[in-house]
């Protein structure tokens, strides 16, 4: 019998993770082991504050509640069904359990004997992986931006599995006490970017173009000094045969433009940026340049193509989602100043300049610096005042240059705002005076329409001309903040209109009509709340410069350090949502925004409802803050 019970574990603990990356072997062993445990309903498997068990539990029937108590308050924080995982914090950290764990109908529980577990951890990358990302049950341990996951192999990017073969080019070498103007004719003698600096067989340094630039250019050290004046200790070395994928995500995470390689330990020869973008013409640097160049709206719209498969290779990867955006928001940053560039150009003839100066502005996820996928546009004009009789030709031009631009960023894939939020639009293209009525009309007058119009519009940023201009309207807008603060309530009291979704997958957080029913909308029910939440605290602290919700939650976390902790879980599950829904977009089309239920794994369910638990813990935050019960 006790064979026959071990036996029916085994087949239900390999139905979910980590338990499915296990070896048969060690599950089987295992499930020989494992504690099953009936609770009534309202019993508690532990309560907050317990030492912990040596169990970690599974749910096998039924469903727990996680709950938190703060004073007489208790908060649900998960709720854990078939297959869910729970107690885990305490048995990775030691310490007691931070939630109630409590059946809210009959349940039965595994319970997996933690002393038996806890090798396999070091046994299978798998499992590892798997607690390294605090993916189970309720526990929000991510670790988006830290976390070392290995290179896996991808073909999007035909090149970049292609291993490195040896340099052609000799490693060029140069010793410590070399003249600095010795070192320089030699690299132009061997048509070469950087050298070694050695001392005997090892290598102790590194010269480049860049050290000449910065150090000898401008006079701060003088050409007869040695080279090891202008060196740069932190060689990175890389063995041959690698992937190129590697070698770029290496020069990517050290921000370095060399790479020593080497055979069996010794170094053969030196690596640059520009041969990678000579092997791989989808290196992101090649890309931006190409842009630059582009002649024509066709041109953009290939080499914007070529730009999501990059995309998608970083998100395959696992690069830090700093990075994987900030890159994306170079490119398309890229794509917006080279289109206004053509456009200028075309219009030159018949129109002739700018009549005034004037900056364009990106709104919305571009203006956030997140938009990691190909979605509708969302910009502006701002121009300089000008005089009554001047403003009618002077608009003029200006949404005639709008409506080209935005007419080659849809050739290039980013569809027309449907709510006509462009540039193009007379509403939306105004001069400084005109955009200061509007914010102060919002500010003062935060109606429902106003507060729609304030969360997209408080998240501009100037893409292209005049920053004078920009940095007048942010210090006319943070003085009118001050001035009303309580505006700010009216924000926080928007960004509470969609509550954490912590009934996740519980058939009442799902779209129930349309196009997407019975889909899970991340945009507007986790996402944006915490993009709302971001926006208005870092408004409050007179932030208005840093638009970005991941920069925003670091800003805040610094500034209330006592909160610290909880702004930085938001940040972490800011990051795994984006990324989640940029590989859902490349996965199955579209925006990304709708989740059909049915397309998602345990996993993937696991993982979004850790994302929820610090969206729920900031609306209950702002509605004590800003005292939003009396804002109805």
């Amino acid at each position: 019998m006790a064979n026959l019970i071990a036996s029916r574990v085994a087949d239900f603990l390999k139905l979910y993770p980590p338990f499915d990356g296990l070896e048969q072997a060690d599950l089987n062993i295992l499930s020989e082991v494992v504690a099953v445990k009936y609770f009534s309903a309202e019993d508690y498997v532990f309560h907050q504050g317990d030492k912990k068990s040596e169990l970690l539990y599974i749910v096998k029937e039924g469903v727990v509640h996680l709950e938190r108590q703060e004073d007489d308050q208790i908060s649900l924080v998960d709720i854990c069904d078939e297959g869910d995982l729970f107690g885990v914090r305490a048995m990775l950290t030691g310490k007691p359990y931070v939630f109630h764990a409590r059946c809210s109908e009959e349940c039965l529980i595994y319970g997996v004997p933690i002393a038996l577990f806890k090798p396999l951890l070091e046994k299978q990358s798998s499992v590892a992986l798997f607690f390294a990302a605090g993916l189970a049950g309720g526990q929000t341990l991510f670790s988006a931006e830290t976390k070392s996951i290995p290179l896996q192999d991808s073909g999007s990017l035909l090149n970049w599995n292609r291993p490195l073969t040896p340099p052609e080019r000799p490693l060029i070498a140069a010793a410590l006490e070399d003249p600095i103007q010795n070192v320089a004719m030699l690299m132009n003698e061997q048509n070469v970017g950087s050298v070694v600096i050695c001392t005997g067989d090892e290598i102790v340094g590194i010269v480049t173009d860049t050290d000449f630039r910065k150090k000898v250019g401008t006079g701060e050290v003088v050409l007869g000094s040695p080279v090891s004046k202008i060196m740069s200790k932190n060689v990175v070395t890389m063995p041959v045969g690698k992937p190129l994928s590697s070698y770029l995500l290496q020069m990517l995470k050290s921000k370095i433009r060399h790479i020593c390689i080497t055979k069996d330990g010794y170094p053969i020869g030196m690596l640059s940026e520009r041969d990678l973008m000579a092997a791989q013409q989808n290196h992101p640097v090649a890309l931006a340049y190409a842009m630059e160049e582009a002649n024509s709206s066709s041109a953009l719209a290939v080499l914007r193509n070529r730009a999501d498969g990059l995309i998608q290779f970083y998100l395959e990867q696992n690069v830090s989602m700093t990075l994987t955006s900030s890159l994306t928001t170079h490119i398309n940053d890229v794509l917006i100043r080279r289109s206004i560039e053509l456009s200028l150009e075309d219009m030159k003839d018949e129109y002739g300049e700018p009549p005034v100066q004037f900056c364009w502005l990106s709104l919305g996820s571009e203006g956030r610096e997140e938009q990691l996928i190909r979605t509708d546009q969302d910009n502006a004009v701002l121009f300089a005042d000008v005089e009554s009789e001047r403003f009618e030709e002077v608009q003029r031009y200006f949404i005639k240059l709008a409506s080209h631009v935005n007419s080659v960023l849809e050739s290039a894939g980013f569809e027309n705002c449907p709510a006509d939020m462009m540039a193009s639009n007379s509403k939306w293209c105004q001069p400084l005076s005109v955009w200061r009525n509007y914010f102060n009309d919002w500010i003062k007058e935060p109606a429902e329409k106003a507060l729609m119009l304030s969360t997209i519009f408080f998240d501009f940023r100037s893409v292209y001309g005049s920053v004078d201009l920009e940095e007048q309207l942010k210090s006319y807008i943070s003085e009118a903040i001050v001035d009303e603060r309580i505006f700010l309530n009216f924000l926080a009291k928007n960004a509470l209109k969609n509550p954490a979704p912590l009934g996740f997958f519980k058939n009442f957080m799902v779209e129930r009509s349309g196009e997407h029913e019975n889909e899970f909308d991340i945009k507007a029910r986790a996402m944006m709340p915490l993009v709302d939440i971001a926006r208005v605290l870092s408004l409050d602290h007179g932030r208005l410069e840093e638009t970005n919700t991941m920069k925003r939650y670091a800003f805040l976390a610094d500034r209330e350090p006592k909160k610290k902790e909880l702004y930085l879980q938001a940040a972490d599950a800011y990051v795994y949502l984006m990324r989640f829904r940029a590989q859902h977009a490349f996965k199955y089309g579209g925006s990304g925004r709708y989740v059909s239920i049915n397309k998602l794994n345990k996993l993937d369910r696991q993982i979004l409802r850790n994302t929820f638990e610090p969206i729920d813990r900031l609306q209950k935050m702002l509605e004590v803050r800003y005292q939003l019960s009396y804002f109805q």
